[in-house]
């Protein structure tokens, strides 16, 4: 599942490499001047929180924020068309290609604003919770892992457990498991419809076999 959320990321952000280079100014156009960026960094990503004139800011998927601002230069996708600041909303899902300039500010070149549709189509990222457990208390599971951070799991008596391939219950985690939850998030935290552990990659292969 680890290969299907980083082959989501990577098509997303090809997309976003892709209008970086269809958008380069022609030549023998004088480009405009702009402060010089450095410190190119990874690419971020998370739900615009607000907006603003000149930046916005998101949350990111460890939960911790990032402001982005914005100029003349950055350039806004979503699908195939163009789009600007002002189609920017809290809520929305965005990808930015971006650079930090001498005042440490991370300034965009590109802004992908993705649709309920395509997180869907690139593997349902924004459905499912994976990492370690480092806390269970009662009918929550808090587990870690490097790209989403710590998130919460909720778990019901309609929450369905299984163990390397075979029903199992909550009472079959402890600490330190390596767990993957589907299901939605709700209000904050990830309300779970399935929770695997153990070799359930081989269960989910030979549920679909039967």
């Amino acid at each position: 599942m680890r290969k299907q959320f980083a082959l989501a990321l990577g098509l997303i952000l090809f997309t976003i490499t892709s209008v970086a280079f269809a958008q380069q100014p022609d030549e023998g156009k004088t480009p405009q001047q702009h402060p010089p960026r450095q410190f190119a960094g990874p690419p971020v990503s998370g739900t615009i929180a607000s907006v603003g004139v000149d930046r916005f800011e998101i949350k990111k998927m460890d939960g911790s924020s990032q402001t982005v601002m914005v100029d003349d230069h950055t350039h806004y996708r979503q699908g195939q068309q163009d789009i600007q600041l002002e189609d920017l909303k809290p809520g929305d899902r965005v990808f930015v290609r971006g650079q930090t300039n001498a005042n440490k500010e991370f300034v965009a070149e590109n802004v992908r604003r993705v649709t309920a549709e395509e997180m869907q189509r690139f593997g349902n990222a924004g459905e499912r919770v994976f990492g370690a457990i480092v806390s269970i208390d009662k009918n929550q599971i808090k587990v870690n892992n490097p790209r989403q951070g710590e998130r919460t799991i909720v778990v019901n008596d309609q929450t369905q457990f299984i163990k390397d391939g075979q029903p199992s219950a909550l009472k079959d985690l402890k600490v330190g498991d390596r767990i993957f939850a589907m299901g939605s998030e709700n209000q904050g935290l990830f309300l779970a419809t399935r929770v695997m552990t153990g070799q359930f990659r081989q269960g989910g292969r030979r549920d679909n076999q039967q």
